[in-house]
């Protein structure tokens, strides 16, 4: 059964972005261009009636389109040895508010949404040994001031994802569009490592 995920797909000029960011992170495994995504929720494993339950849900999502921007750069987990870099996301408001639609759809699908609270990043690499602290501060101190252009985001996506040695691999399986005037950012948002 494959591993369901809804998420917006990076616009080129954003992912361009990202690319110039991932090099000189020892044990860092970058995230190619095709695997950068912002998730809006995670489903699991699901069969296809399942399936078509859940697009019928999601077709039915009703929300502006997005002028989105990355900035800023962190670790997950915040604490301990770091097994995944992120990139922040805005509009937050309005990628909330797209998430909230997304996972009240699963809802009446009857997938039980994730508890977990949203918040708009996009991972750009994993580790499988992470890098020493010190490393970890230098990279992120030089990158402390990333900010992409804005791109406009007009649709969001089921993805599929099949894990393999190598990481995941994630196929676009429906696409939905989003509609309306972009939802623009209303002030300077910061992220704090």
């Amino acid at each position: 059964m494959p591993r369901l995920f809804v998420a917006l797909e990076l616009p080129e000029p954003l992912r361009q972005a990202v690319h110039e960011l991932q090099f000189g992170l020892r044990g860092a495994r970058w995230l190619d261009g095709d695997s950068l995504h912002l998730t809006l929720a995670f489903i699991g494993e699901v069969d296809s009636s399942a399936r078509h339950r859940i697009e019928s849900a999601l077709g039915d999502v009703t929300a502006p389109s997005l002028r989105m921007e990355l900035h800023g750069l962190g670790c997950f987990p915040p604490r301990g040895a770091p097994r995944a870099l992120w990139t922040g996301a805005s509009p937050k408001v309005g990628l909330a508010s797209l998430a909230q639609a997304v996972r009240r759809a699963l809802g009446r699908a009857g997938f039980t949404p994730e508890r977990r609270k949203f918040m708009p990043h996009a991972t750009i690499a994993r580790f499988r040994h992470p890098p020493s602290p010190a490393d970890m501060e230098r990279y992120l101190g030089a990158h402390s001031l990333f900010r992409t252009p804005r791109a406009d985001v007009a649709s969001f996506h089921l993805f599929s994802s099949a894990l393999r040695s190598s990481g995941a691999r994630y196929t676009m399986e429906t696409t939905f569009p989003l509609t309306g005037t972009p939802h623009e950012m209303r002030e300077p948002e910061t992220w704090s490592r």
